[in-house]
């Protein structure tokens, strides 16, 4: 007798969520990007950070804007532990500000970075794990989220509308220096975004900035980070960047 095929296995993953630029001045700061890093195992991430750390001695917080020539050593080493872990993604979704349509959101700013960030999300459950259902706690920095209860309720809704089921169980907004997982993301989405802004001739592109987008550039063996990709490696490691594009 043939047997039924069942519901797919649970799997529970923790997904730090960051981003950088600000979507209420769409002339000025061209850029905005929102990154997630999802973990199926954030103790390993986490005991890796820690070591580095100590390693380092270095204790403080971890932010892309503080990349400076004389600690950029430390920002590769950062970064790498991402590669040297398994199965961590990273997905970030970059926007000219300039070509958002903010009257899709009846131009309310927060309704607005909610549904962005429920896309993300969306786009980051099950990639390369068909043969399980992911659900996802989200942990986020409290500084860049909304304080109302409407950024949880609108994310939790329209990842709801998309996957069709309760894929995001939990939100809590941290402060990201106390969260290194969250600094990790801040570093990885503000990367991307650097090689954006010099696509897009908002920098000229130079010094330690421009040196930790080469570094990444070479870890995924990409030419040119600032434009639409998926790349998978060893270790079950996926790292996926989306232009947006709003002819889509």
């Amino acid at each position: 007798m043939e047997k039924t095929p069942g519901p797919k296995p649970r799997t529970n993953v923790f997904g730090f969520f960051d981003e950088t630029g600000v979507l209420h001045t769409p002339t000025t700061d061209k850029v905005f990007a929102l990154g997630l890093l999802v973990c199926q195992q954030p103790r390993e991430l986490h005991r890796s950070i820690v070591a580095y750390k100590n390693s380092q001695r270095y204790f403080k917080e971890f932010k892309f804007t503080d990349i400076r020539d004389n600690n950029l050593g430390l920002y590769r080493g950062f970064i790498d532990l991402v590669f040297g872990g398994t199965n961590n993604r990273f997905i970030s979704i970059v926007y000219d500000k300039q070509l958002l349509n903010m009257s899709d959101y009846n131009h309310d700013h927060e309704r607005a970075y909610s549904m962005l960030a429920a896309q993300v999300i969306s786009h980051a459950l099950g990639i390369g794990r068909t043969a399980e259902t992911e659900y996802i706690a989200i942990l986020a920095d409290d500084i860049s989220t909304s304080k109302s209860d409407r950024f949880e309720k609108i994310v939790k809704d329209k990842v709801h509308q998309k996957l069709r089921r309760n894929a995001v169980f939990g939100i809590a907004r941290l402060e990201s220096h106390a969260i290194s997982e969250i600094q990790l993301c801040d570093v990885l989405v503000g990367t991307v975004a650097y090689a954006f802004k010099v696509k897009y001739g908002v920098v000229k592109g130079e010094g330690a900035k421009l040196g930790i987008v080469k570094h990444l550039q070479k870890r995924l063996g990409l030419g040119r980070l600032s434009q639409t990709f998926q790349k998978r490696l060893k270790g079950g490691i996926y790292f996926s960047v989306e232009e947006y594009d709003n002819k889509k």
